[in-house]
Formats: C-alpha cells, structure tokens, sequence
C-alpha cells in the first residue's frame, strides 16, 4: 500500500530514504527512464513544473531521469510524468 507521507524538512525526508534510492526525474538528466532498472524500495521523486528541484536534491539523488521529448517541445505536465514513469517501474516489477 502506498500513502502519502509529509516531512517537516529535507533532512527528515534524506533521513528516512537512507535504505532506499532517490531516482529523481528531471529535464536535465541524460538517461532515459526506459533505460533504468527500478527497485521496489526506490522513491520516484518530481519537482515542480516551473522550476524543478535544488541543486542539492540533484546532488543527493542516486539517479537523474528523463523522459525524452522532441527538441524544442515543452517538458509534460508533472501528473502525465508521474504516470508516465510510475507505470514503467510497476509494470518491470509487476510483469518481469
């Protein structure tokens, strides 16, 4: 079961992913998120669609990825990313 948990700070967050990795989804990664090996223990993490996340959050994440888009064509909407990507890492450790 997944549920939503709210941290008091990203220490706490860094914290309670210390068994897990941070596989954070960005415009400015190089590796596909089809070319990635997802773990059940990992955290799919998004930032927002105007800025996207800290340079610390890239800095502590175990992987940066992206999902290809044709040049000059706008980054998608953070819900179609989220389902985008969360699909692929259920259906590798549902269906392989």
């Amino acid at each position: 079961r997944s549920k939503i948990i709210t941290y008091k700070s990203y220490k706490l967050f860094l914290e309670s992913k210390k068994n897990s990795r941070i596989i954070l989804m960005t415009t400015k990664a190089k590796k596909n998120y089809y070319n990635f090996k997802f773990n059940l223990e990992d955290t799919i993490l998004l930032g927002r669609e105007s800025s996207g996340v800290p340079e610390q959050v890239h800095k502590n994440s175990y992987e940066r990825l992206k999902i290809p888009l044709k040049k000059k064509s706008r980054s998608l909407n953070i819900g179609m990313a989220t389902a985008i990507v969360l699909s692929e890492a259920i259906r590798q450790k549902t269906f392989l």
